[in-house]
This record gives structure tokens, C-alpha cells and sequence, in this order.
């Protein structure tokens, strides 16, 4: 396994085996929802990273190429995934001919992109007839108000009015997904396979859409259908138990050193150094319940 700096987890570069599997489950969410437009056909994942999603789109029997302009990610891709082939290149001048891909991919890439309107071009140029490109995005006014500060990796983002109407400068049919962490309730045989799903119309405003997941084309497309993922261990209610429980233990420990050093301090106030700076007037001023 590599060591380069550009393929350990940060936040914004995922790795399956070390990132927060949170973060995780969002980016594979993605890759799944754009999975049935991917059978069989010629796939392009635009900063694909370690290609972990390239390797979902393939599994279709697509031909998939990732492109990512980070080396070390592209040489751990070429090394764990086996369905897929990837190339170094910058997404915003992708190396390949117009129109020689079906569809396109680029899930949390424009917002990192000085010029992320190139992207848009590149994508409507590499697509052929009746392909379509799916694309995602932080939704900026959720995030400005769950962040202190400015993701440092992010160049600009997006609100919904503002990522619409870029995508329909570029292509004719846009639809515009919301995706977001949400509570279920699973019902399997602890197998992995598809399900039908319920989705209950959940008023979720744009606002306050955690990202935007948009299909783009040329030509109309069969509608994608709304996903639910559930991921591989994804029992929330144990997990939650077992967070409870390691918060409980951390809250006793502290409460334990806690009394440990009020002891220590009570112990070392009583001694007669204490005591002779008290008399002089010249103590630090301390709680209460240290004054003997």
C-alpha cells in the first residue's frame, strides 16, 4: 500500500478502508444512484480518487475509465480495482475524444475547481447522443450554517438556484436531486442485494438539502428513481447504543481524575506554605470549596 500524503483520508479525498464511514456512504450513495444508467455502457468518472466508485460503475459490464490529476490516487485505483481503467488528467481538459463516453460522473469535484465551468463543457463535449452526465455538490447555505469556518478545500459552492441555472447554461435537461442523511428502517435476510423502498414526501426545502445530485443531458432519459441506501452494518440504533456507552465510560473516567485532583489540591492547600501566603494576603484567589 502507498504511503503518498494525496491518498490518506482528509475529508475530501475518501479511502474505504480509513475514512469516517459517514462520509463514506455519502460518495457510495452517489455511485449507486447513478448505476443504472451506467449498464453496459462507456463510463467516465471524473475525479474518481482511489476508484472504489469507478469499480461500482463497472460491475454493470461497463467499460469505465477514471480520471483524477493526483498520481498517488491514481496508482492506488490501478492497484485495488480490477474492472476499471484509470489515467492521470485534469478534469477541466479531459484526455479523451468528443463524444466517447455515455455517460459521465464527477460527484464532489466542481467545488473544487477555479474554473468549474470548464468542467461543464468538458462533460457536454466527451458525452455521445442521448448520454448523461450526473453530478454533485455540497449545498453551500446548509453548510455555511453547520461549519464555523470555510471548507479550506473548497474553492467555490453552490446554492440551488445557482447550481440549476449553471448546469441549464450547458445542457438542456437538468433534474435536480436533493440527498441527505435520513432515518430508516430496514427489513433483510443480512444479504446484500436491491429492495424496494418507501419514500415518504418529506418537505425537505432546497435550503436544507445537505447536497445537490443533478442529471444532466441533451436529449431526454428515463428518469433515474429516488434511492435509499443502507449500508453494509448500518444498524443505527446499536451503533447509537454503543456511542451512549463509550460517552458514558469517558464521562466517568473524567469525573474520576476530576476527583482525584480536587483531592490533590485540597490535600496541598492545607499544607503551611498555603497557609503562610494566605496570612500574608498575597494567595491566588481559588474556588470556595478549596478554602479550608
Amino acid at each position: 500500500m502507498h504511503r503518498d500524503q494525496s491518498v490518506r483520508p482528509t475529508g475530501e479525498r475518501v479511502v474505504p478502508s480509513a475514512s469516517d464511514p459517514d462520509v463514506l456512504n455519502e460518495h457510495l450513495a452517489r455511485y449507486y444512484f447513478a448505476s443504472p444508467l451506467a449498464r453496459g455502457k462507456r463510463v467516465l468518472d471524473a475525479g474518481c480518487g482511489v476508484g472504489y466508485g469507478c469499480e461500482i460503475l463497472a460491475s454493470g459490464g461497463s467499460l469505465a475509465l477514471g480520471v483524477d490529476n493526483d498520481a498517488g490516487a491514481i496508482r492506488r485505483a490501478s492497484e485495488s480495482c480490477s474492472r476499471a481503467v484509470f489515467a492521470c488528467g485534469d478534469c477541466t481538459a479531459l484526455p479523451v475524444a468528443d463524444g466517447s463516453f455515455d455517460l459521465v460522473v464527477a460527484f464532489e469535484v466542481i467545488e473544487h475547481l477555479d474554473h468549474w465551468d470548464r468542467l461543464l463543457r468538458e462533460a457536454a463535449r466527451v458525452l455521445a447522443p442521448g448520454g448523461a452526465f450526473v453530478v454533485s455538490t455540497p449545498n453551500r447555505p446548509y453548510y455555511q450554517t453547520t461549519r464555523k469556518e470555510p471548507n479550506p478545500f473548497h474553492v467555490h459552492e453552490f446554492d440551488h438556484g445557482e447550481f440549476t441555472s449553471a448546469l441549464g447554461e450547458v445542457f438542456r435537461h437538468c433534474q435536480v436531486f436533493f440527498q441527505n442523511h435520513v432515518p430508516a428502517v430496514s427489513i433483510n435476510r443480512g444479504q446484500r442485494r436491491t429492495a424496494s423502498a418507501i419514500v415518504e414526501p418529506a418537505g425537505i426545502s432546497a435550503d436544507a438539502a445537505h447536497f445537490f445530485v443533478a442529471v444532466c443531458s441533451f436529449n431526454r432519459i428515463e428518469p433515474l428513481r429516488d434511492l435509499v441506501f443502507a449500508p453494509d452494518g448500518g444498524n443505527v440504533l446499536l451503533e447509537r447504543e454503543r456511542h451512549i456507552a463509550r460517552l458514558r465510560r469517558w464521562i466517568t473516567n473524567l469525573e474520576s481524575r476530576h476527583a482525584t485532583v480536587e483531592a490533590r489540591m485540597s490535600r496541598e492547600l492545607s499544607r503551611w506554605p498555603y497557609r503562610l501566603l494566605r496570612k500574608l494576603g498575597v494567595a491566588p484567589r481559588l474556588p470556595s470549596k478549596w478554602e479550608s
